[in-house]
């Protein structure tokens, strides 16, 4: 008889022996979802999680050297330092669909670097590419003794360019002898570095532009940086270049400033010497080629005691030879001109035909003078830059000069038959306090100011009401002696840059 073979029976889980396997299965399997999450981003050899970063939004453009401005897409003209003979590392994150091509090489987007080899003067270019347009961008290098300047910009400036001279330095450093044109964002799109110091910047209409330099004259240039004439001042009596001043008439001919020392004469009656000179300023036309048209002497018009008592006491009894007219500005003005002489604290007009003075509004009171009204002023401080709009007005820079007020810019409607200046509109700029030389103002045909403050380091542009829409501020201690509004329509920036290009060849 076999022996009977037993079955083993099987476990039959109920109730909460069920419930505890379950549980137990879901710890192991969070026990090992911990365990892989700690592994990322680990030096063990195990598995990694790839962290992906979304695309960037926006194109973004930056160089090893500050690019200045910064980038912004509907900016087009730009400038950089020096890299100091390293080449420029150009930087640039594209957005999907953006596509950018730097100096000439295939375009690429996502994130990339390039490296572009510049000197002084010289420029690149960018291309944008998107699904919409293609833009080009320029970069332009800067000369190390380059005078730089910083930017505000609070609205939307009415002009197109501003040319300026920042070579007199009000503390130390030097004249750098650059005349510039910044485009309405600030950058610098062209500039030529004259031999001397150049002053009053002219466009003429053949697309050349000229400036006054000390000593030489008028030079013309061409946008490509070419000398095309120096215009000698005319000196059948010794006349000296004065640089203040340079006008263009319809028949092609110049308007200059001349400065004449004559003497001996006697002075002490005005603080200065017995025996003493006299610097006579002189206003001249004059051909392109330098040929005498017609002249008129200050000296020869105005007595010396029109010369404010401040300025006798400083130019008269302090200076020698003595310098008590101080002319600055003539103003084409029909059959005439209106002139700013600082130290006589007074504008004039004078006829050209006779050259008799017509009026006289400032200043010591003679019988030519014109009335004040609604200038609680009434008068002027060393006065620059006065000029007559489209509407017959008259705009001057008053600088306040010795007066304890700040300075301003001022526009007088002229009645000749009533002789009257009244007040039309000033404007102030509450950063700046005093004004001790120097200095313009340009009304624009839209209404803004355009004001370079005399021996401050700014040029602003500022709406009627004194809203400041652009302000550049020079560094190193420098200010411009002018600052010229160029409107919309005058210069053309590709044959700004063509000009560029051809002074600065790659």
């Amino acid at each position: 008889m076999q022996p009977t073979q037993k079955k083993c029976a099987r476990p039959h889980l109920q109730g909460t022996d069920s419930w505890l396997l379950r549980q137990l299965i879901c710890l192991t399997f969070v026990s090992i979802a911990l365990a892989q999450l700690s592994s990322c981003g680990s030096s063990s050899t195990g598995s990694h999680t790839t962290v992906v970063t979304p695309p960037p939004s926006s194109l973004s453009i930056t160089t090893s050297t500050t690019m200045f401005p910064a980038f912004d897409p509907a900016v087009t003209d730009y400038a950089v330092s020096s890299p100091s003979g390293s080449p420029l590392v150009v930087s640039v994150i594209a957005p999907e669909g953006t596509r950018v091509a730097v100096d000439g090489k295939p375009s690429q987007t996502s994130t990339f670097n390039t490296k572009v080899t510049l000197a002084p003067g010289q420029s690149f270019s960018f291309v944008v590419r998107n699904s919409s347009s293609v833009t080009t961008y320029y970069v332009r290098c800067l000369p190390d003794d380059f005078p730089r300047w910083t930017v505000d910009r609070q609205g939307t400036p009415q002009s197109a360019f501003y040319a300026f001279e920042p070579d007199i330095p009000t503390e130390a450093g030097s004249n750098k002898n650059y005349f510039i044109l910044a485009d309405s964002n600030g950058a610098p799109v062209w500039w030529c570095k004259s031999a001397t110091q150049p002053f009053n910047a002219l466009f003429l209409p053949n697309g050349d532009i000229a400036w006054t330099v000390f000593a030489n004259g008028i030079e013309e240039h061409q946008l490509n940086g070419t000398l095309v004439r120096t215009t000698p001042i005319a000196s059948p009596n010794g006349e000296a270049s004065n640089t203040h001043e340079l006008q263009r008439l319809a028949n092609g001919d110049y308007i200059i400033i001349c400065d004449l020392a004559r003497g001996p004469v006697d002075m002490s009656a005005y603080g200065g010497n017995k025996i003493d000179s006299v610097i006579d300023n002189v206003i001249e036309e004059i051909t392109p080629s330098g040929a005498l048209v017609w002249r008129w002497s200050a000296m020869d018009h105005i007595p010396f005691a029109q010369t404010d008592a401040v300025w006798l006491s400083q130019f008269v009894a302090g200076t020698h030879p003595t310098d008590p007219f101080h002319m600055n500005s003539v103003e084409p003005d029909g059959n005439g001109f209106v002139v700013s002489l600082r130290h006589l604290d007074a504008i004039i007009r004078i006829d050209k035909a006779t050259g008799n003075i017509v009026w006289k509004l400032g200043g010591v009171p003679t019988a030519d003078s014109l009335t004040f009204i609604a200038d609680t002023y009434g008068n002027f401080g060393g006065q620059h830059d006065a000029r007559i709009l489209s509407d017959g007005t008259i705009t001057l820079h008053d600088n306040g000069t010795d007066k304890g007020r700040a300075p301003r810019a001022a526009r007088y409607r002229i009645d000749t038959t009533a002789r009257t200046a009244t007040l039309v509109e000033q404007i102030v700029d509450p950063d700046i306090s005093s004004s001790g030389c120097c200095g313009s103002v340009q009304k624009t045909s839209t209404g803004n100011w355009v004001a370079a403050w005399g021996m401050s380091p700014v040029v602003t542009e500022m709406t009627p009401s004194a809203g400041r829409v652009m302000l550049m501020t020079f560094k190193d201690s420098y200010f411009t002696y002018r600052a010229t509004a160029v409107p919309p329509g005058v210069l053309n920036v590709a044959a700004l840059r063509a000009g560029m290009d051809a002074q600065y060849p790659r």
